[in-house]
């Protein structure tokens, strides 16, 4: 996926997220809660995905966007781990085609989203990639 492509995908209007948003523990005991294998509905066909984490001791919350095929192309990271001078609330997203395999290395500040609540920051999400979430967001 191209930098053009991926903004495209962004920008598009009308996106949808039908299913219910909800952070679950995992049966093995870890401490952080997850959930996995949104899809994320669009008119050009991508097989967009979205998968969460929250972790309730620091409290930080993760949501990363990858489409099949290519990987991850946009992640949003509040309070989690530090990445040089975006600090621990910073926004990465496909910038090169490489990107993708690489985790998406490039990370921008966000310091607009620190101290929102998990819904908060899917909120700003939805509004910022004009996706219509349909579901039902359940706090965690």
């Amino acid at each position: 996926m191209t930098h053009a492509e991926f903004q495209q995908l962004r920008d598009l209007p009308e996106k949808i997220v039908v299913a219910d948003i909800e952070f679950k523990f995992d049966k093995d005991g870890r401490p952080n809660m997850t959930f996995r294998d949104v899809a994320v509905l669009n008119s050009l066909g991508w097989e967009v995905s979205l998968n969460g984490t929250y972790k309730p001791d620091i409290p930080a919350v993760s949501f990363n966007f990858s489409v099949h095929g290519i990987g991850p192309i946009c992640r949003v990271d509040v309070n989690g781990t530090i990445h040089g001078s975006a600090g621990r609330t910073h926004k990465h997203d496909l910038r090169r085609e490489e990107d993708a395999r690489r985790n998406l290395p490039t990370a921008v500040a966000r310091p607009d989203l620190e101290g929102k609540t998990a819904r908060e920051v899917w909120e700003d999400l939805c509004q910022r990639a004009n996706i219509q979430h349909t579901g039902r967001f359940i706090d965690p």
